[in-house]
């Protein structure tokens, strides 16, 4: 990481009007203007034993590690005094270049493995063991392709949610899909269950588990030996779905 580090002794020689402070827990954000008007962030830690550190965030926002000792008013006339300083810093910001999205040669698509091609028609076809996308750039395919399958999740997942909660007599408050990263599905007592969108790659085994998971946890709000009772009560395919989930979970992300 590129950073400056400036002796104090070379300091200040008029006293300019002390920045805005913006404070929070971890630093203190100073807004800054330069002399053609253009308004900068400044990170502000006082962790420095006895110079100035500089480091760029962004083009827009410079880190300055300065000694607890080094007052407000000195750090104003600093920042005013070395505009060049600041300008040269902010200009070695890293480049971070977004990484070209890749089309995946297959998804899962109920439990299926499923390969993408390409067709010369501006709609998306679902065919029994391929899907085929118009030509487009590859970030519009997955956008595309994303949205269709947000709606197939929502006309197959939550029907089938409905289905075991009135099956079971455990009904929720509200049903509903979820973009989580973390869990297949959510249960709280006043907002209702909340399945992933992309069990619509998992077969329907899968979905059925959990859904009837989350079913149990307004019995159950734990993960407690009664809530495992009552959930291989209600199916017989816990063991084999989370087994699938544990060797294919990852692969349902891979659209992101």
């Amino acid at each position: 990481m590129f950073q400056t580090t400036f002796c104090l002794h070379s300091t200040m020689q008029t006293l300019y009007p002390p920045p805005k402070i913006h404070s929070s827990e971890t630093m203190t954000r100073l807004l800054h203007t330069l002399a053609d008007g253009t308004q900068i962030t400044v990170e502000l830690k006082r962790s420095a034993k006895k110079n100035l550190i500089l480091r760029p965030v962004n083009m827009q926002t410079v880190s300055i590690n300065v000694p607890p000792f080094f007052q407000d008013h000195a750090l104003a006339n600093w920042l005013a005094a070395n505009e060049t300083i600041l300008r040269n810093t902010l200009a070695k910001t890293p480049v971070h270049t977004v990484p070209h999205p890749n089309l995946p040669e297959w998804i899962w698509y109920r439990g299926v493995k499923t390969k993408l091609d390409t067709h010369s028609q501006s709609h998306i076809r679902i065919m029994l063991s391929e899907i085929l996308l118009p030509r487009k750039e590859t970030a519009a395919q997955i956008d595309h392709l994303r949205r269709l399958l947000n709606e197939r999740a929502r006309e197959y997942l939550l029907p089938r949610l409905e289905k075991h909660a009135a099956e079971t007599g455990l009904t929720p408050a509200a049903t509903d899909l979820s973009n989580a990263k973390t869990f297949w599905g959510v249960c709280r007592p006043h907002t209702g269950i909340r399945l992933n969108w992309r069990l619509i790659g998992a077969p329907e085994y899968v979905a059925d588990y959990v859904c009837i998971h989350e079913l149990c946890h307004l019995r159950h709000p734990d993960h407690s030996p009664r809530f495992w009772h009552l959930v291989n009560t209600l199916t017989p395919h816990t063991d084999n779905a989370k087994s699938w989930l544990k060797a294919h979970g990852r692969e349902l992300f891979v659209l992101g």
